[in-house]
């Protein structure tokens, strides 16, 4: 081996690494909920364990409507009835004796959609 081989090989593997590591996170992008996580985290916590399925990882709708723009739609106390008694194929969240949500996170997710304008 010539001398010098094993440091250029060395650094070269480093500059791979770093490369690579930074290509990973290229293509990745903030959905709409992980955006607001920080600052709405009991609402996306809910989100992302139920209303995600039908509504999709960024408010884009499927099964159910999209809800990007739902606050321009909806008072808060719409969404939260909307969301206590269910409609259509959407279940009910606060039917009394099966409540699966609390009232504050029924709550904390009508006031983080009527910031969706």
């Amino acid at each position: 081996m010539r001398p010098g081989w094993a440091a250029w090989a060395g650094g070269t593997a480093v500059g791979v690494a770093v490369v690579a590591g930074l290509l990973a996170g290229c293509g990745r992008q903030t959905s709409i909920v992980q955006a607001d996580a920080a600052r709405y985290p009991t609402a996306v916590h809910v989100y992302e364990n139920g209303c995600i399925t039908c509504h999709g990882d960024n408010l884009q709708g499927g099964i159910g409507p999209s809800l990007r723009h739902v606050g321009s739609q909806r008072s808060v106390a719409q969404m939260e009835r909307l969301i206590d008694n269910g409609s259509g194929p959407m279940p009910a969240y606060r039917l009394p004796g099966d409540e699966i949500l609390t009232a504050a996170q029924v709550q904390a997710v009508a006031e983080w959609l009527a910031t969706k304008k």
